[in-house]
């Protein structure tokens, strides 16, 4: 069992098996106690126990776990220099600053849903109604009052229509012009709560994130993901700690949004890499310092939902949550009732003694009282540990030294601890312009019809392109191809050769107008996309299991079963993706797209783009006469793709 090493009692080492630390840890201390040496203590050893860690940085002294301290000054502390030496040759410190390129820059677009339709329909509604709370605490919206209720009311609803109908918003322009123009049926649903002045309002208060330094946190850095913050985007062998240095945005506003928006992202990770079943252990590790103006008793700001949710669901899952502060009577404890440790250093207000004490009531009655005279003359570094999963009585002890400098680094100084190498690294993932030109002319519009608010919102820029992710890798080709290889238990034929190929579609976003009735016919509007071939123009769809073209389909569009109902959509620059779009040849004409669709069906089109989509070009061999023949598979059921 992986146990770390705290400090020590009298003559005994201290620990804590990683196995605790998954029902939470909470430390607790008066400014100057050791309260955040002792946190910093338990992420060396967490990434130390190949625990990679996420941890928010307000103040700047978290960041100095980049800085690791000379041996001989740890020898007069007396901490073991194995310690150090596993900590160097085991971790890596990565220091992200969101809106600026001190650090490693860092952005967040809320509005990227992609994966969210793997999650049941109830994790659906509370992640998108998490989001729209976030975005109106940000634009200035507050969230206990009428007002700020409808606003969040209006966005989940908005959100909930996106993810519906497959639209990507892309950025916050996308979301003011789908405000801006609403269909019917969302305007319909959002009516009792909302009114003209209301969207004005939101779309008003949206336009400011569009502009100045606000900007640099949705448009500046590396877009965030848990993968990458965990290090899992590309490993190197070393556990990560991502420090996210809080000093980089300027409001309480912002810093609220950044923690809520992580928050939102590690969670629905989680749901997504559950422990296995009966699992116990720890995947990943959270640490907030200084947690009280997140997690208020009474006021509510925007992460305060998301981080009690996660709290509450994360243990299950293996992420233990770590948190921090200096006023422990400042804080909701209802949100932290699913933590199990609790590591108190030196209090002296009685507010706060009376806040912990209510708690060492329900945890530790027998020992409540005596712990609270206690605390006020704790010396620095000495704390007293609560933990009924790992130990039957408290146990008071002195945190050992860290291995790294405990200094605050202010702004001007992170550079020096980003390395050229991991700034190279991670600048290749940045949005990046694009200079090719658009492979689609525009679509004509009828004199008294402009583009409707939905075509604008789902739409990419001539410098990004419509494409879906493979779910089909290499490693898996020879296992996905044998089925399609002559013979039985002996196969007469061999792989020879595949190769990974975007296979260009054409997104067609229509309207079906669909009859009901016998005598008195009525006539319903149903939003669908169709994707067809960009050179023979047929069908592209999923009989039953098997993906093929087809020129003509009998169904209706609504009930055609194409890529929607297999995959994600999502929008990425041209420079960031590997194909050659000179070889498309002649530019898609819309209005040919629009006359052989609106022939076909009974429909209105409303847009035509350009989608690459993923498959693998398999060059099959006879072992006996060396012919050769091609199947094409497509890169998400792994199925031969029918023409």
């Amino acid at each position: 069992m992986k146990k770390l090493f705290l400090g020590r009692d009298g003559d005994s080492d201290v620990y804590m098996s990683v196995s605790t630390m998954q029902r939470h840890f909470a430390c607790f201390g008066s400014s100057g106690s050791g309260k955040s040496v002792a946190c910093k203590v338990l992420i060396e050893e967490l990434a130390r126990k190949g625990i990679p860690v996420i941890a928010f940085d307000p103040q700047g002294d978290i960041a100095s776990l980049v800085d690791v301290e000379d041996a001989e000054k740890i020898a007069k502390y007396n901490v073991p220099p194995e310690i150090r030496s596993s900590y160097v040759e085991n971790t890596e410190v990565v220091i992200w600053t969101p809106g600026s390129s001190k650090g490693l820059p860092l952005s967040i677009n809320p509005l990227q849903f992609s994966g969210i339709e793997d999650l049941d329909i109830e994790d659906q509604v509370r992640y998108l109604s998490s989001v729209a709370k976030n975005l109106v605490g940000l634009i200035g919206f507050d969230l206990s009052d009428d007002e700020g209720k409808s606003a969040e009311s209006v966005l989940s609803v908005v959100f909930e229509y996106c993810i519906k109908m497959n639209i990507s918003l892309r950025d916050f322009e996308g979301l003011i012009t789908l405000l801006a123009d609403l269909p019917e049926s969302v305007s319909n649903q959002i009516k009792a709560v909302s009114s003209e002045k209301l969207l004005k309002e939101i779309s008003k208060k949206l336009s400011i994130l569009t502009m100045g330094s606000r900007k640099l946190i949705f448009e500046t850095g590396i877009p965030a993901s848990i993968e990458t913050l965990l290090g899992l985007d590309d490993p190197n062998g070393k556990t990560r700690i991502s420090v996210i240095y809080l000093n980089t945005l300027h409001t309480q506003e912002e810093k609220e949004f950044f923690v809520a928006s992580i928050t939102q992202m590690l969670y629905r990770w989680m749901l997504k890499n559950p422990l296995a079943d009966g699992q116990d252990g720890v995947q990943c590790a959270y640490y907030i310092d200084e947690i009280a103006p997140y997690i208020p008793p009474v006021r509510k700001p925007s992460c305060k939902d998301i981080l009690t949710l996660l709290f509450k669901q994360a243990r299950k899952y293996g992420v233990s949550c770590v948190i921090a502060t200096q006023n422990p009577g400042d804080i909701d404890y209802k949100a932290i009732a699913q933590f199990s440790t609790y590591n108190l250093g030196c209090l002296s207000t009685k507010q706060d003694i009376q806040k912990v004490k209510t708690r060492l009531d329900s945890i530790a009655p027998k020992e409540s009282d005596d712990i609270v005279t206690k605390l006020p003359a704790l010396k620095k570094g000495n704390f007293i540990m609560l933990s009924p999963d790992e130990y039957d009585t408290a146990k008071n002890f002195m945190v050992r030294w860290l291995v790294t400098k405990h200094t605050v680094l202010g702004e001007d100084q992170l550079s020096d601890f980003v390395s050229d190498e991991l700034r190279e690294k991670y600048s290749k993932k940045m949005p990046m312009a694009d200079v090719q030109p658009d492979q689609i002319e525009p679509l004509e519009k009828s004199p008294d019809r402009g583009a409707s608010a939905i075509e604008k919102a789902a739409k990419p820029g001539g410098e990004d392109v419509f494409y879906v992710k493979t779910k089909l890798f290499e490693t898996d080709i020879l296992k996905a191809i044998k089925p399609f290889l002559s013979g039985t238990l002996i196969k007469s034929e061999k792989l020879i050769e595949n190769t990974f190929r975007y296979r260009p579609l054409i997104k067609v976003t229509l309207v079906f107008f669909k009859e009901k009735g016998l005598f008195k016919k009525t006539t319903s509007e149903i939003p669908v996309n169709l994707y067809l071939d960009h050179k023979t123009h047929k069908v592209f769809y999923y009989d039953g299991k098997q993906p093929r073209f087809s020129q003509v389909v009998d169904a209706d569009p609504n009930q055609i079963c194409d890529i929607d109902d297999h995959c994600t959509i999502e929008i990425i620059s041209k420079s960031e993706i590997d194909f050659d779009f000179r070889k498309i040849g002649k530019k898609i004409d819309p209005v040919e797209i629009k006359n052989l669709m609106e022939r076909k069906y009974r429909v209105e089109v409303h847009a035509v783009d350009l989608l690459l989509y993923p498959t693998w070009e398999c060059a099959i061999s006879d072992k006996k006469t060396n012919t050769l023949r091609t199947v094409i598979l497509d890169g998400i059921s792994g199925r031969e793709i029918v023409e």
